[in-house]
């Protein structure tokens, strides 16, 4: 079965340079270290033995912050190797790990793989949340690298996807040496797939945030650029949200939007949206001071989210007003700032669950968003105040995830 996806990757692989070309048009970052992804002319020039972090973009390179940390600080005499999917992924590597060297991921073609296990020989592989590529793991066993997934989820939905190519699926993920697990679901769906390797639950590093010093600067500035109003954060947006949150939410002489869509591409298609609508805006990346008539602040940065909550009296998540399955809301409670979302969440569910349960976010209707932001902006009675000191409680009752993993996979050093 792996010879027949392989098969089929290097007639994918024919078209690769075309989506690069493609993508490249609206982030030229992504035309640059192709040979990376090829395995081509690789070269590893770290002296130390390897452990390796594998994190797809900017959600999970933060995410693993803490354990990245623990690694280096515990274990000074490996060198920390991180690849990424994505451009943003990289270059906030590369913000957040100075002491890192950072690559890119190889495509999953067997070559490519195989070319960089050679160069850098890693003696310990991590990898963030649910990355399941078939060569990778494969490989890794191959080449005799201790393989984990960490942080691990897998809601209902994907395991009924997964649970259809169980047979072809299994025998790739029973050469992963472990699976630490997120949640009670996650590790459930995993033995319900019959996952015979290490399985067990940690909890979620993304309650392990660290804030880094060039974030606090960051904080500090906006609040005095972006000083005189209350601030709703509508963070992560996906395809088409933006239009249809717009056509809810009520303008304030108080407070003002601020709207980060998840992906860049959208920046202009938001600023369009705005123009169409006569609704007075501005770009972060104006610089510039909070002007009186301001009704939305674009939020047109990549890797300012924690400084973007930071500044704000609440936070709406994106990705849950349409069939996305929501947005990680850990960030923004960290930052004491209590959450709205939609009910798509089934990608953080029981991150959502418990933020519900524990008081410091609210669901709702798209068409009730409206309604709820002004009950919560106009404080009615000691609610808001709660739901404040409710996020506090709420991440310490989770941390500790990152060290966990580490006390687990540093056994097979």
């Amino acid at each position: 079965m792996r010879l027949i996806y392989s098969s089929l990757l290097y007639i994918v692989a024919l078209i690769i340079p075309f989506y690069l070309k493609k993508r490249g048009k609206k982030n030229p970052q992504y035309l640059e270290n192709w040979n990376e992804r090829f395995g081509i002319n690789l070269v590893n020039p770290c002296e130390k033995p390897i452990i390796w972090f594998h994190a797809v973009s900017v959600g999970e390179t933060r995410a693993m912050q803490k354990l990245v940390e623990l690694t280096n600080y515990n274990l000074p005499e490996y060198q920390i190797l991180i690849t990424t999917m994505t451009p943003t992924g990289r270059e906030t590597a590369k913000q957040l790990y100075p002491f890192a060297y950072v690559h890119y991921i190889p495509y999953d073609l067997s070559f490519s793989v195989k070319q960089f296990y050679k160069t850098f020989k890693p003696k310990l592989g991590i990898i963030m949340e649910t990355e399941i590529w078939p060569n990778l793991i494969h490989f890794a066993k191959v080449y005799s690298v201790p393989l984990y997934l960490v942080n691990a989820r897998l809601s209902n939905r994907s395991f009924n996807g997964y649970n259809r190519f169980k047979i072809a699926l299994m025998p790739i993920l029973n050469e992963l040496s472990g699976i630490l697990c997120q949640d009670d679901n996650t590790y459930n769906n995993f033995k319900k797939l019959n996952f015979n390797g290490l399985l067990n639950i940690v909890g979620n590093t993304k309650f392990d945030l660290v804030v880094p010093n060039n974030i606090l600067s960051l904080i500090d500035d906006f609040k005095l650029r972006f000083s005189g109003k209350k601030i709703i954060s509508i963070a992560s947006t996906r395809d088409g949200e933006e239009e249809i949150i717009l056509n809810q939410l009520k303008f304030y002489p108080d407070m003002v939007y601020l709207i980060i869509p998840r992906h860049p591409e959208r920046f202009d298609l938001l600023e369009q949206l705005l123009v169409d609508r006569k609704i007075k805006y501005q770009r972060r990346s104006d610089n510039s001071i909070l002007q009186n008539n301001t009704q939305v602040i674009i939020g047109d940065s990549m890797g300012e989210m924690l400084a973007y909550y930071a500044i704000s009296y609440l936070a709406v998540i994106g990705g849950s007003f349409k069939d996305f399955g929501g947005q990680n809301p850990i960030e923004a409670i960290f930052m004491k700032v209590p959450v709205i979302f939609g009910n798509s969440m089934y990608n953080f569910a029981e991150v959502a669950k418990n933020c519900l349960d524990l008081g410091c976010g609210r669901q709702t209707e798209l068409n009730k968003l409206s309604t709820l932001l002004e009950q919560l902006l106009f404080n009615e009675g000691n609610v808001y105040n709660d739901m404040v000191n409710k996020c506090t409680d709420f991440i310490i009752s989770y941390q500790g995830a990152s060290l966990k993993i580490f006390n687990t996979v540093k056994e097979d050093l």
